[in-house]
Parts: structure tokens; C-alpha cells; sequence
């Protein structure tokens, strides 16, 4: 599943109709399979971006904008607000304190 909606945000924001047909079932089984797992289709998309953002952070030298459009975020404002949530600090303070950096 994480795969496809990585595959998705490559492609624009992911859509949950298309991953769950990808995933061979209706949108609505989808959706009740995520809820029996304790999780939802914003948890889902959240962790995707969250590791895609981090990876993209850590193993390229993309500016902070072009992180924030290729994990879907609509400006890099919302990837930073997304970043203190997740890790306390910006994604420029994250990078900054990679090993080797």
C-alpha cells in the first residue's frame, strides 16, 4: 500500500479511489481494511510523506520547495509545519544536522 501511494505522489496527491483499485478492491473495503488496522487513508499518506520527505531530505540536494511539491505539499510552508510535528525542527535544521553534512 505505501508503495502505491508513494507511487502517487509522485504523480500528483494520492487518491485513495485509484490505490485502493490498484489494490484490487472497492474504495469503501479499503477504507474499512485501514480502519479494522487502526489506522486511516491521512495516517497512510501522512507516514508515506513523512518517510519520502525525510529520504529526499537525507539523499538529494533538492531545495526544501521542490521536497515540499514532490511529497505533495501545496507550498513549503506546510512541509515545515509538517516537519515540527513530526521531528520538533524545520527540514533545514533536519538536514543540517545529518552525519557528514
Amino acid at each position: 500500500m505505501h508503495a502505491e501511494i508513494a507511487e502517487s505522489l509522485a504523480t500528483g496527491l494520492p487518491c485513495l479511489d485509484r490505490v485502493a483499485y490498484r489494490m484490487a478492491m472497492s474504495s469503501r473495503t479499503f477504507q474499512r481494511r485501514l480502519h479494522q488496522e487502526g489506522t486511516s487513508w491521512r495516517e497512510e499518506v501522512e507516514q508515506v510523506r513523512q518517510a519520502e520527505a525525510t529520504r529526499l531530505l537525507r539523499d538529494t540536494q533538492l531545495n526544501i520547495d521542490a521536497i515540499a511539491a514532490r511529497v505533495g505539499y501545496s507550498d513549503v510552508r506546510a512541509l515545515r509545519r509538517a516537519f515540527h510535528r513530526w521531528y520538533g525542527h524545520a527540514p533545514a535544521d533536519f538536514r543540517r544536522k545529518l552525519p557528514g553534512r
